[in-house]
């Protein structure tokens, strides 16, 4: 039976990708769906790009567009989104392509790159799940979300209610501490802090099998107990 697993944000963390993917023994047949934020901030961004390309050869790949997809996008049209992206980890992007910094460098970076990054999409969304990279407003469907609610909204401190469509939301944006996945009113947030603590979060949501890949090389399986 075909699997569809989850990545967290990756953040130019290939050294965690590399090591977390082959644990999963994707098949054809399976969806590989990357939650966005698959650059900046970490020192191979690059990398990770040519890991996402590497794998659309091998099976489905879904590549949702987070909030420094969008700056990254948004850096080569407009000054001071360029400079937005820069200070919130574009630099380090950049000189994983080994470019200078500026939008000169962005120019430089070969249009493959811009195409896997132009391709990704807003959500995704199945019989059961629906795949964003923050948390989407509650009471709104899908088709009525704002840019800010799929790209920017964090969890609220007090928590929110189940979606309006009933499905289980798997999203990440909202940064947990000590590879904790947060899992509540049928919200599950698989972002673990990847670029801070260094885990690297994967779902696989037929069986709630959760995969993690530390920085420091360690490696954990765990089911996700329901709530």
């Amino acid at each position: 039976m075909p699997k569809t697993y989850a990545i967290s944000d990756i953040h130019g963390g290939n050294q965690q990708l590399i090591v977390l993917l082959p644990a999963l023994n994707i098949q054809s047949d399976d969806t590989l769906i990357f939650l966005g934020d698959v650059i900046d901030r970490g020192v191979n961004s690059k990398g990770v790009l040519d890991t996402i390309i590497h794998y659309q050869t091998l099976c489905h790949v879904i590549l949702i567009k987070g909030n420094h997809e969008e700056m990254a996008l948004g850096a080569v049209h407009e000054r001071e989104y360029l400079k937005y992206w820069l200070k919130f980890g574009g630099i380090e992007t950049l000189q994983s392509f080994g470019v200078t910094a500026d939008l000169q460098g962005l120019k430089q970076i070969p249009f493959t790159y811009f195409k896997l990054l132009k391709s990704a999409i807003p959500y995704y969304e199945t019989q059961d799940f629906i795949f964003t990279h923050a948390t989407p407003l509650p009471h709104l469907p899908m088709d009525e979300q704002t840019d800010n609610s799929l790209r920017w909204r964090f969890i609220p401190l007090d928590g929110q209610n189940a979606h309006i469509s009933g499905k289980t939301i798997i999203c990440e944006h909202s940064a947990q501490k000590n590879g904790k996945v947060y899992h509540q009113n049928g919200l599950i947030c698989v972002d673990a802090f990847d670029h801070g603590d260094g885990c690297l979060t994967a779902i696989e949501v037929t069986q709630m099998m959760i995969y993690q890949a530390f920085l420091d090389g360690k490696f954990n399986i765990h089911t996700l107990k329901p709530h």
